[in-house]
């Protein structure tokens, strides 16, 4: 069965909509009469309790003859047809659209509100701007809540299409670079009116957005919603968490905590395992036993025998009772990097020559991921990280820890390396390789979490990561 598609008008000019996006949540109500009184009937559930209740509010609230049909038809689809998972596309007016969301809440009635007292929590996923279709425009009288039937419904379709389809890459990487630096310079401006526009980071050319210590060590780069609970679990060990990491607004290391600290918590736990199996088209993780952030198996000789790590891990159970995992890289602005010399020692040999060492030849060969002949891509500038990920889980299938692996690899779509890294990867893979590697930008990922996550903090969080995170809309 298709998804319903609602067509929300939030007032005039859409003056509720910036609310709405703020607070996660979409209000309807009858308009106010022409003495410009609001004119609300009351709690749903409780009216609808009663047979006929609903008509009879509305005619104590408007008088006979006065918006009974249309004020019957509006209320009740709002809190009986809609459903949790329907679309919800939101209009300015008869010309724009402004946002998409997902119904995220049954009704409830909130009666501290002045105006439109009925009320639906909403995970809003995308908020930019699109022309209304002049299909649209057409003799439709479009209320403030409204199911697109058809044949309109082929246009809501088409309007979500593009809404949640990843802009166009238009950046080489010098241009995703600077731009990313602007935004994320921007965001660190809004932090610096907490401390009276203090000067609260170091121009540093070359080096990020580089925060003060005194200020990075408030954990400024980590949302509000769990900062506290992420520097607590390093106690007075804060400063050895790694300067990046603190310190870089405009670099990964601190992005894993954003993405994934929600999910470490055991009340998450199972809208973590439907998030996992949506976006990774399956029904196979039964059970979520773990997730964890920055994670290498140990002892390392016992697998890659160096320094490779997973920017988040997550360890669950299979529906044949077996251990599985999910391996993930979380990327930002980064491209390839130029070989260290551990690396170039367990990839080459003294003449130079392309020699995987034992570890590495062994989880590479048994794995069954790669076709044969292919080192040498392999250990290229370009594959070389995204190689040593999907091996160290292949290394604890080999070992045991595990039956069954996936590697995600998660970046913003406008950062043009990895879209062309992956595609350059996936030449290398048999079908079993292809099977176990993922990548997914960040757009999908956290359109994907809005289908899981729906309580009001997690809205806020996810609303969090498209601000922070994504400048290319």
């Amino acid at each position: 069965m298709e998804k319903r598609i609602w067509m929300y008008w939030p007032g005039e000019k859409a003056y509720q909509f910036k609310e709405n996006v703020e607070k996660g949540f979409m209000a309807c109500g009858l308009n106010e009469d022409e003495e410009n009184k609001q004119r609300e009937v009351g709690d749903l559930n409780k009216i609808m309790d009663v047979k006929g209740g609903l008509e009879a509010a509305l005619r104590k609230a408007y008088g006979p003859g006065r918006r009974i049909a249309d004020g019957k038809k509006l209320l009740n689809e709002f809190a009986n047809v809609m459903q949790i998972g329907d679309f919800i596309l939101t209009r300015n007016e008869y010309d724009t659209i402004v946002g998409l969301g997902i119904v995220a809440s049954d009704y409830y009635y909130d009666p501290a509100r002045l105006r439109f007292r009925h009320c639906r929590k909403v995970n809003w996923i995308a908020t930019r701007k699109l022309p209304f279709p002049d299909e649209l425009k057409k003799g439709v009288k479009w209320n403030r809540v409204t199911l697109m039937r058809t044949p309109y419904h082929k246009y809501g379709e088409q309007i979500i299409s593009l809404l949640m389809k990843p802009q166009i890459i238009r950046y080489d990487h010098a241009s995703f670079m600077s731009e990313a630096r602007q935004y994320q310079e921007s965001i660190v401006r809004q932090w610096a009116k907490e401390f009276g526009n203090a000067c609260i980071w170091d121009e540093r050319p070359h080096h990020g957005v580089w925060l003060k210590d005194e200020y990075a060590l408030k954990g400024l780069v980590f949302y509000e919603g769990f900062r506290k609970e992420i520097l607590e679990m390093y106690r007075d060990d804060r400063t050895k968490i790694g300067l990046n990491l603190l310190n870089n607004a405009l670099r990964s290391e601190h992005i894993p905590y954003n993405l994934f600290f929600p999910m470490m918590k055991g009340q998450n736990k199972e809208s973590t395992r439907a998030f996992f199996n949506e976006l990774l088209g399956t029904d196979a993780i039964a059970e979520v036993l773990e997730v964890r952030i920055e994670f290498a198996p140990q002892p390392k000789s016992d697998y890659l025998n160096d320094g490779t790590a997973f920017d988040a891990f997550v360890l669950y159970r299979h529906k044949d009772g077996s251990k599985g995992a999910v391996g993930i890289e979380v990327k930002y602005t980064e491209r390839e990097y130029k070989i260290g010399e551990t690396e170039y020692k367990n990839t080459h040999d003294e003449q130079g020559n392309v020699r995987l060492s034992a570890h590495y030849a062994q989880a590479s060969n048994k794995s069954g991921y790669y076709i044969p002949n292919c080192e040498a891509e392999l250990v290229s500038d370009n594959l070389r990280q995204i190689w040593r990920n999907h091996i160290l889980g292949a290394s604890m299938v080999l070992h045991g820890d595990i039956s069954h692996f996936a590697s995600m690899t998660v970046f913003p779509n406008a950062n043009p390396h990895f879209h062309s890294a992956a595609a350059e990867y996936r030449k290398v893979l048999t079908e079993k390789g292809k099977s176990s590697f993922f990548i997914f930008t960040y757009e999908t990922l956290f359109e994907t979490l809005a289908h899981h996550f729906c309580t009001e903090e997690q809205n806020k969080w996810i609303l969090y990561l498209h601000n922070r995170y994504l400048f290319s809309q």
